[in-house]
């Protein structure tokens, strides 16, 4: 097949950035409904929501769902999980993913049974493969905790936890083992028959379907999107294939090519996309997660917002140039500022200790008052009843 590149058509940037948030949920009120059927609805647009364990504010995966359904509460993550809505696997990092996509999960776990995920290997680490599969088929679920304080009625038997803790890791990355469930923030795994609901196709798919799938995940949540984006963070498995199924979706008129000001790449879009009558945007202020599915893809920020954005926890201190954990606030259609907020839930109040408008935006106040109107409740979400800090006095 020709590697020459289609025709684009032009797209003003304007409404290719109101296409990737209204594809996104970022445009209106409520747009997959509210509940937990909203949450679920929002998690099968999306394709994943990424799980994090830093909790300076609520964690990443609730403020990626409280972003797009307003009454959203953290106890429906797991009742997703326990009803058959949604598994925790990894999309570009620990997420939830939607249960009818499992299928797609099935090409890493076979990956991963030939070549570990992080552990390096050892003799050692082969019996600890053996052992905890053989612990988990016997007894059920356990923690990775029940390794490190040993079997109740035999203590020490199960081991010293922290080979069995990669072990573990390295089992559910293979998908001999999935997460049943979590009490907190700790897992329960258990083998992957004793979790996977009943009816759930695990056909391994063929490249083609995974190129296809990866194209349309990507389209339905982003609106557009370069080739890149398509198969981000995939190991570069499926890129040949999906510029194959993207030349030939062209070729038919499934897919368009376009080419937005703002980037020396051609995009891609459904027709339908392109033709859609969007709301107009929002004046609301909207506090994102760093890892919103919106914001994840930092250079996707660059050639479409204008945003160079990056978190910086994992900086060391004297390289940062904003804070430990910087929000990024998005109003209209642009992302207008960076705040770094703390939850002090002892003492129920949200702290904003700075904010960093975006060249342009420093005297802005009409956007001082939406972003003031947004931390209220962002705080409420936190579970604050008080919003303080000498950024916002």
């Amino acid at each position: 097949m020709s590697s020459r590149r289609p025709k684009a058509y032009p797209l003003d940037a304007t409404r290719a950035r109101a296409m990737a948030l209204q594809a996104q949920g970022l445009r209106g009120d409520a747009p997959y409904g509210r509940g937990i059927d909203g949450a679920r609805r929002a998690l099968e647009h999306l394709g994943y929501v990424q799980i994090d364990t830093i909790a300076v504010v609520e964690r990443a995966h609730h403020h990626v769902w409280w972003s797009r359904v307003p009454d959203y509460r953290p106890e429906w993550t797991d009742e997703l999980v326990l009803t058959g809505g949604a598994y925790e696997y990894w999309s570009h990092a620990a997420s939830y993913l939607p249960m009818r996509d499992f299928r797609y999960s099935l090409p890493r776990m076979r990956h991963h049974a030939k070549e570990l995920h992080w552990a390096e290997d050892s003799p050692e680490l082969q019996r600890a493969l053996k052992r905890v599969r053989r612990i988990i088929s016997d007894r059920g679920p356990v923690r990775a905790r029940d390794f490190e304080e040993g079997e109740p009625t035999r203590k020490g038997a199960w081991g010293s936890g922290k080979i069995e803790r990669r072990a573990l890791h390295e089992l559910w990355m293979r998908g001999v083992l999935m997460i049943a469930s979590r009490g907190g923030f700790e897992k329960y795994y258990d083998l992957r028959e004793r979790v996977l609901p009943p009816g759930v196709d695990v056909s391994l798919p063929r490249p083609n379907e995974v190129a296809d799938f990866l194209i349309h995940r990507t389209l339905r949540a982003h609106g557009l999107a370069r080739e890149a984006e398509m198969h981000y963070m995939q190991r570069g498995a499926f890129a040949a294939t999906i510029r194959e199924r993207l030349a030939r979706a062209v070729k038919r008129g499934e897919i368009v090519a376009v080419q937005v000001e703002s980037s020396s790449k051609p995009a891609y879009a459904y027709p339908a996309a392109l033709e859609e009558a969007l709301p107009e945007a929002t004046t609301a202020a909207r506090v994102l997660s760093p890892f919103d599915n919106a914001v994840i893809q930092r250079e996707r920020l660059r050639w479409l917002f204008g945003f160079d954005y990056q978190i910086e926890c994992y900086v060391p201190a004297p390289k940062r140039r904003y804070g430990h954990f910087t929000l990024p606030v998005l109003w209209g259609d642009r992302f207008a500022a960076r705040l770094e907020a703390k939850a002090h839930r002892a003492k129920s109040t949200l702290e904003v200790t700075r904010i960093w408008p975006e060249p342009g935006f420093e005297k802005n106040t009409t956007l001082r008052q939406a972003l003031r109107e947004e931390l209220e409740k962002f705080a409420t979400f936190n579970g604050c009843a008080h919003l303080t800090g000498p950024a916002i006095s």
